[in-house]
């Protein structure tokens, strides 16, 4: 009669524990799921609804703002998703501080360059993309830290509401902006100011940050970790960004605005990717305990062909429908630009088999040569950049992006096979 009484205690933590978990990696899917739609459909609406030079301002902004967000993800949320969740719970005030500082912080930046750059005679298109870069940096850091942040600490009702407060603003704002209710400089303002009142709600409900340690936490995170976050940022974004930035600086906004244009519609096949790779991840995670064994890599690229497959599936079917997709999606603001989607197939092929190749590098701790070869391939890209978006504009920049990752993923693969013992 003990023993049965004594059992109950010990079990019901347990599956506590399991549910708990559950439930916030499904909230988690569901975040995912949310923004990545979200940011497809405010997209297609600001592509269709605005002017070219708007929409180019937009991808121009948005690629900045995810640059910075590379060096966030590095310095404060993977080593925040690293920590036991014991310790989460210790110190979130501190993690909350911490994180609402570089807001802060950039928030600052962003105001004074925009009412700064009010007095010098820049063209309405820089304008632009300054408003756009600003309001990129609070939209996409916030939602990168809140995800992580809510999942440690086990919020996933607040993480579920998150993902629906942003999805609704951007809704009502892609709404309003097709029938031509609102300007895009309004859209801007309001889709940064609902992230700022995300932020808010979100102090409202953990509490008031503790600044002090939080800038003890993000000055030993600066230090510890903001030489890789920075080698890491800028040897991807050299094949994945600068690519735009230089044909934004060098060619008319037109050929930017393709470029964003037809990268978007690229952005469903992203979702499934990701989608797989969380999912990937968690078996990878129990199949590589021994990182560096001949079995481990064979599954990394079986792993690797079936991306594969599904991405050259999507990509035959976009390549053969290129100009009625780029037309069903923008109507005839950009007919004719087909040729720019086909161009973008081989790098969405490459991203693809890049996600479990990084997984396997990432458990062998072999992040030198792999900042290596990422750095190799953003110096090939920039190369390249230039004289091919001169001569063949958005296309141009395009092929220097697949060049890159060509780089980056046959010399990843080679790398990988040759250390396997």
């Amino acid at each position: 009669m003990s023993a049965t009484v004594n059992e109950v205690p010990m079990a019901a933590p347990d599956n506590t524990r399991r549910s708990r978990f559950s439930v916030t990696k499904v909230a988690a899917i569901g975040d995912q799921i949310v923004v990545s739609l979200t940011n497809f459909a405010l997209t297609l609406a600001i592509g269709r609804a605005f002017s070219a030079e708007e929409f180019a301002s937009f991808g121009i902004g948005l690629s900045i703002g995810l640059m910075v967000q590379g060096l966030q993800r590095h310095t404060v949320t993977i080593p925040l998703a690293l920590q036991p969740d014991t310790r989460v719970a210790r110190r979130h005030r501190a993690i909350l501080a911490e994180q609402y500082i570089l807001l802060l912080a950039v928030l600052a930046v962003g105001l004074a360059v925009v009412v700064g750059t009010l007095f010098v005679p820049l063209p309405r298109y820089g304008h632009l993309i300054i408003l756009a870069s600003a309001v990129s940096l609070v939209v996409y850091l916030q939602l990168e830290f809140s995800r992580a942040f809510l999942i440690k600490t086990g919020r996933a009702g607040f993480l579920l509401l998150s993902a629906a407060w942003y999805g609704l603003i951007s809704l009502v704002l892609a709404g309003a902006a097709l029938l031509h209710l609102i300007g895009y400089e309004t859209l801007l303002v309001v889709l940064g100011s609902a992230m700022l009142l995300h932020a808010l709600a979100l102090m409202m409900t953990v509490g008031i940050p503790a600044w002090s340690r939080g800038k003890q936490l993000l000055r030993h995170d600066l230090l510890r970790y903001g030489g890789w976050s920075a080698a890491a940022t800028l040897t991807y974004s050299g094949y994945n960004h600068l690519p735009l930035l230089l044909l934004g600086a060098m060619a008319a906004p037109i050929h930017a605005a393709i470029f964003v244009a037809t990268r978007s519609l690229m952005q469903p096949l992203q979702i499934i990717m990701r989608g797989l790779d969380i999912a990937d991840k968690s078996v990878f995670a129990k199949v590589a305990r021994h990182p560096g064994t001949r079995d481990t890599l064979i599954f990394t690229l079986n792993c690797a062909a079936f991306y594969a497959v599904i991405s050259l599936v999507y990509c035959v079917t976009a390549g053969l429908f290129a100009n009625q997709l780029v037309a069903l999606a923008y109507g005839s603001k950009f007919s004719g630009v087909g040729g720019a989607l086909i161009a973008w197939l081989p790098v969405y092929v490459l991203m693809g088999l890049a996600m479990p190749l990084e997984s396997l590098v990432y458990a062998r701790r072999d992040f030198r040569h792999y900042f290596l070869l990422r750095g190799l391939a953003s110096v090939l890209a920039f190369g390249l950049s230039i004289p091919l978006s001169i001569y063949y504009f958005e296309t141009g920049a395009i092929a220097a992006c697949a060049a890159g990752w060509l780089l980056a993923v046959v010399g990843t693969t080679i790398r990988l096979v040759r250390t396997t013992k």
